[in-house]
């Protein structure tokens, strides 16, 4: 019996789970030195973390340094809303702890605003500056506009300059020029990124973003296929691949890819997008259209999604249904200047020239300053016989960029309109 009762324990044993390991494998180690140091697994460390927290006769400011440590693994682990009490628990204890401020603004950042983050990153910098505190603080100012493009960069540049291997600083400069439209040089500072760390598929992939802006989809599609390589499951890339393809004409191959991308991500609009529009180039209209119409019943209401609806019945010819799926777009939140100035375009269209104008001043009051608002405005004060407000709106297009083609596109206008000598001033003019 005795026998049968140690070859059964045994057996146990050998099927107790790894993670059973005990995480103290050596007495010079403690928990709390594990929590603080890391080296092993998270599991492992919200172990060590939470038992040294409830080891008697720390001070405070042990305590502040394992709630630290313990909110660090929280936040690893994708768990920001527990990571965000454990911070502030910290805090409590000592306002000026710096890396629970930056841990709370980083979580912050991801969970609730910029603004917000950006708030306790500058705490952070009154008590200390550190790497993470210029970062977060250079990254939300820039997307709250409290500080300019520039002064961001200085920031990180001067984070780096403490940590010459920050690397998410470097991509993070490359992406506010991206932002800024600053192509060339956002692809001179990714590639600054991957001479770090030539698999970087951030870098990789923000390397390709700029290079569908500067007309090289070639070179986009390899980094793309790399990103994919490596990280099949990485959504954007996927979707970036696609359209890098059909910037190539290879429209066939872009429908493939995109009616994978249904298969595995089917609640994301991207991929029906792109397969509508692969087929729309494809010239395969009607599928498109349907595709447009098959994704608003399984994914509801999207705005992105939509627009490209509209646009392709406006290909199609089947204005007044534009017009109501355009709307129906304008009526979710998130709608853009560019969901109105597809409605004013379709109003124009149908010859309904008051709705063309409201739309177009609608996408002005958004803040953006589209050329095409005052285009479409324009056109519409030439049907309402103010032809020098038309004039003036028409200037106002040109100098934010219009394409010189709308010159001869207006001219016609005011011809229609019997206004004949300001045509032929127009023409002189541009």
């Amino acid at each position: 019996m005795r026998t049968f009762a140690v070859a059964s324990l045994l057996s146990l044993a050998l099927v107790v789970p790894a993670t059973a390991k005990p995480v103290i494998t050596s007495s010079e180690e403690t928990l709390a030195r594990i929590c603080l140091e890391g080296g092993v697994s998270l599991d492992h460390l919200l172990e060590a973390c939470t038992g040294a927290l409830s080891e008697p006769g720390l001070t405070p400011s042990q305590r502040v340094d394992l709630l630290v440590a313990l909110g660090d693994v929280h936040s690893w682990r994708d768990d920001d809303a527990t990571a965000s009490e454990i911070y502030r628990e910290a805090l409590d204890l000592d306002h000026s702890a710096v890396d629970a401020l930056n841990g709370l603004g980083w979580v912050l950042r991801a969970t609730e605003s910029d603004g917000s983050a950006y708030e306790v990153f500058q705490r952070s910098l009154a008590v200390k500056v550190t790497v993470q505190g210029l970062a977060g603080s250079a990254s939300t100012g820039r997307e709250t506009g409290a500080v300019d493009g520039d002064t961001s960069r200085e920031m990180l540049r001067a984070a780096l300059a403490i940590d010459p291997g920050y690397i998410w600083a470097i991509r993070e400069i490359a992406w506010s020029l991206h932002d800024e439209a600053r192509y060339d040089e956002a692809i001179d500072v990714f590639r600054e990124a991957l001479a770090s760390n030539p698999d970087d598929d951030n870098a990789l992939y923000g390397l390709a973003r700029a290079q569908l802006q500067t007309g090289e989809p070639d070179l986009a599609l390899d980094n793309l296929n790399r990103v994919v390589a490596d990280a099949p499951e990485h959504f954007a890339a996927l979707i970036y691949r696609i359209i890098a393809l059909r910037d190539l004409d290879r429209n066939a191959q872009a429908l493939r890819e995109a009616d994978r991308v249904i298969a595995a991500f089917p609640d994301r609009s991207s991929g029906y997008i792109e397969k509508g529009l692969a087929l729309m180039a494809l010239e395969r209209r009607a599928e498109a259209i349907e595709t447009f119409a098959d994704a608003e019943a399984v994914i509801g209401p999207d705005n992105a999604l939509l627009y490209w609806y509209a646009d392709a019945l406006i290909y199609d010819g089947r204005l007044a249904e534009a017009l109501d799926v355009i709307d129906r777009g304008l009526a979710l939140d998130g709608a853009d200047h560019s969901d109105y100035l597809l409605k004013s375009y379709i109003a124009l269209e149908l010859q309904d020239y008051p709705l063309a104008k409201e739309a177009a001043e609608a996408s002005l009051r958004t803040g953006i300053e589209d050329p095409w608002a005052h285009y479409y405005i324009a056109i519409t004060l030439v049907h309402e016989g103010a032809t020098d407000d038309a004039i003036s709106r028409f200037a106002a297009a040109m100098e934010g960029g219009l394409p010189a083609d709308r010159v001869g596109a207006f001219a016609r206008e005011l011809v229609g309109a019997g206004k004949y000598v300001e045509a032929a001033q127009l023409r002189l003019k541009y």
